[in-house]
């Protein structure tokens, strides 16, 4: 359960913090400026944390996802790759951890872009398409929107439930909210699934 929970209390956050020269800049306008006042902005300027290291640029984020997930989940790179793009954006969309979005569309269709199960749910992220069609919006049968719609899909059930496991069975179950014993046992599998594809992208070094 570990590499599940430490999904649920984690939240992105960006930070944008100005260049040294720039405050120290500041800070010395400000104090010919305001002469006695200098003081007060140069500790607001000197208490500032030091410069972080930027963003990753998205063509490096993109390729070192993807070599995770080649090695986590022994797929092709070029699919891996492929599908990096489209798994990045659409955890960032909804705010989700890419590692939970990668595990399930592994668990829903193990990267096959064109799955369709017998009860008609199709590509990655396995989405039927009367059920959330509207929803979601976009063609269910491009992966990169399917992918967008399991992510959304998964984010409205969070939003719901107010926990991560709930959401996931619930995604699972479907909207019908179909609570039969059997599909129960189905929900706890699939959660574990889950989990196992977490932990298999942990494992694997950044």
């Amino acid at each position: 359960m570990g590499a599940l929970s430490a999904l649920i209390g984690r939240v992105p956050v960006l930070v944008q913090v100005q260049a040294a020269a720039l405050l120290l800049a500041g800070v010395a306008a400000l104090a010919l400026s305001m002469g006695t006042d200098a003081q007060r902005y140069e500790r607001v300027a000197f208490a500032l944390p030091a410069a972080e290291t930027p963003s990753i640029p998205w063509e490096e984020e993109r390729a070192a996802f993807a070599d995770r997930m080649a090695r986590a989940f022994d797929i092709h790179p070029a699919v891996a790759e492929e599908f990096a793009e489209w798994i990045l954006e659409a955890a960032n969309r909804q705010e989700l951890e890419p590692e939970l979005v990668a595990s399930l569309v592994l668990t829903e269709s193990s990267f096959r872009k064109h799955a369709r199960s017998r009860v008609g749910a199709i590509g990655p992220a396995q989405i039927r398409g009367e059920f959330w069609r509207s929803f979601c919006g976009g063609d269910l049968r491009e992966p990169a929107d399917n992918i967008y719609c399991g992510a959304q899909i998964l984010a409205s059930f969070w939003d719901a439930c107010g926990e991560l496991h709930c959401a996931l069975h619930s995604y699972n179950l479907g909207p019908t909210g179909a609570r039969l014993a059997s599909w129960e046992r189905a929900g706890v599998r699939y959660v574990r699934k889950i989990e196992r594809g977490l932990a298999r992208l942990e494992s694997v070094a950044m």
